[in-house]
């Protein structure tokens, strides 16, 4: 089970996430969020992570160029987007969110993988909410690409979860806080083995 700890605040944080387990470290590039970074701080953050570890960056309604500049300040591997849909450049991995029963149809071969996520009017992603876990099942089902279930995902729920969806991959933020912009390491680190199990 791929995991994904998003959200990540600080340095401290970030290598703590690594050094438990994930797969993917998720940072926020959206001015708005209470979790937004600078691209030139993660860059120092992860400067040195293991390569494997695949570092994200999250956007909502970013330009092209914009992505690019970031992506290439911040050395990242993916970009995960929300809103609409457009590549960066050829090279850069593309993640797209998904809110079941919301999102307008796209072809699958735009994107590398897909993320489920609930959907709310007043926040793109980070809501702490569960999306439709039977909607998310059916989306895997039929899916022609990697999906990762995110929305309200926490240590207690997560082997529920990837149970019921059997996504390819779970993606957690607020869920293991111990308040905005800090982790708690004990739930991270509850978190990836939950889910690693379950999977």
């Amino acid at each position: 089970m791929f995991v994904k700890i998003c959200g990540l605040c600080s340095g401290e944080d970030a290598a703590a996430a690594a050094d438990l387990g994930a797969d993917a470290l998720g940072f926020i590039f959206w001015k708005p969020s209470k979790r937004f970074v600078a691209a030139g701080d993660v860059a120092a953050w992860t400067a040195g992570f293991p390569a494997e570890i695949l570092k994200v960056g999250v956007f909502v309604d970013a330009s092209p160029d914009e992505i690019a500049r970031t992506v290439n300040t911040a050395k990242l591997d993916v970009v995960q987007l929300h809103g609409s849909l457009k590549r960066p450049s050829p090279g850069i991995r593309i993640w797209r969110v998904v809110y079941p029963g919301k999102t307008p149809a796209f072809s699958p071969a735009e994107v590398d993988a897909v993320i489920l996520d609930s959907y709310s009017e007043s926040s793109p992603g980070g809501t702490g909410v569960c999306c439709d876990w039977d909607a998310a099942a059916r989306i895997v089902e039929s899916a022609e690409v990697p999906v990762i279930l995110a929305g309200g995902l926490n240590p207690e729920n997560v082997a529920v979860a990837v149970a019921r969806v059997r996504p390819w991959g779970v993606d957690v933020s607020s869920g293991v806080e111990r308040a905005i912009r800090v982790k708690d390491l004990a739930k991270v680190k509850e978190f990836i083995l939950n889910a690693k199990s379950a999977g």
